[in-house]
């Protein structure tokens, strides 16, 4: 019995132990002040495709302070983007966005649930890379890489007066995140007169990010929004590798994008998924 207790005592031990770093992580601290608040965890998938994004399509306002990188800008430290530029010098010129697809099970807008209870909700969103130029709100927090241009959410059963409290810039569209069978996504994003699909095929084991957590970052809204920013806080992102075939239709951004001869290998699929989130948006002005 004496060496019964005494393996329990140590397996709980080992256990306690190894629970221990899950445990300690959890969202760090966001500024006062906010507009809104959302959560999101339960993240099922998170796939995400760089792509260039042509000057002429990508007319918007900007916040004050903030540009666009160019393809030959962010080409120094990409060799595939280099050779793609190398081609095709014009390309330099391009911007380069990132369409992402997520399927969450939770997410929560000022303490109320937005989404079906029991059932995760596709969403997606469009940003690009970008700098800011000048100096920072004191609200803001982490690296602002990015600016956002678009966001979409599922076009049925959501509650969309209260998610536009949290993201002014969201459109409500016919979305679809699906896994079809194991290791195999399906994705689909219908809006304005544009369609974009994509299959995307997952291997191996989850790999947690090795990065210090919880992270932080900001990211400015665009065009009629450009007068709000979001903080994000986040943790638990775990990475896999993918393979990924996208298309588009209807003659829109993404039609160009993914229409440019041999892009596709200079941009990879990105997934991830576990991670959770917490966001605050803030008034520029306020």
């Amino acid at each position: 019995m004496l060496v019964t207790q005494k393996a329990c005592i140590a397996a709980l031990t080992l256990a306690l132990a190894a629970a221990a770093p899950a445990l300690a992580t959890t969202y760090g601290t966001l500024a006062p002040g906010a507009v809104s608040a959302s959560e999101q965890s339960g993240v099922r998938a998170e796939i995400c495709r760089d792509h260039l994004v042509d000057p002429a399509q990508a007319k918007m306002r900007l916040p004050a302070s903030y540009r666009l990188f160019r393809a030959s800008e962010l080409s120094k430290d990409d060799p595939g983007l280099a050779a793609l530029i190398a081609k095709v010098p014009n390309y330099g010129n391009h911007f380069v966005g990132s369409l992402c697809f997520m399927l969450v099970e939770n997410f929560d807008v000022d303490g109320v649930r937005v989404i079906p209870q029991g059932k995760a909700s596709p969403m997606a969103f469009w940003w690009a890379h970008a700098e800011r130029t000048g100096a920072a709100d004191p609200r803001m927090q982490g690296k602002s890489e990015w600016l956002q241009l678009a966001s979409w959410y599922a076009d049925k059963d959501v509650d969309r007066v209260t998610i536009t409290k949290s993201d002014p810039m969201a459109e409500f569209v016919p979305i679809e995140v699906e896994e079809t069978k194991s290791g195999t996504w399906r994705v689909r994003l219908k809006h304005a007169a544009e369609t974009v699909e994509a299959t995307i095929s997952v291997t191996g084991e989850p790999q947690k990010r090795k990065a210090p957590q919880p992270g932080f970052m900001t990211v400015p809204s665009t065009g009629e929004s450009a007068r709000y920013f979001t903080v994000f806080t986040y943790f638990g992102h775990h990475h896999q590798a993918a393979d990924g075939t996208w298309t588009a239709a209807g003659g829109g951004v993404f039609t160009s994008a993914f229409g440019v001869p041999n892009e596709a290998a200079a941009f990879g699929t990105f997934f991830q998924s576990r991670w959770q989130a917490r966001a605050a948006l803030y008034d520029f002005n306020h």
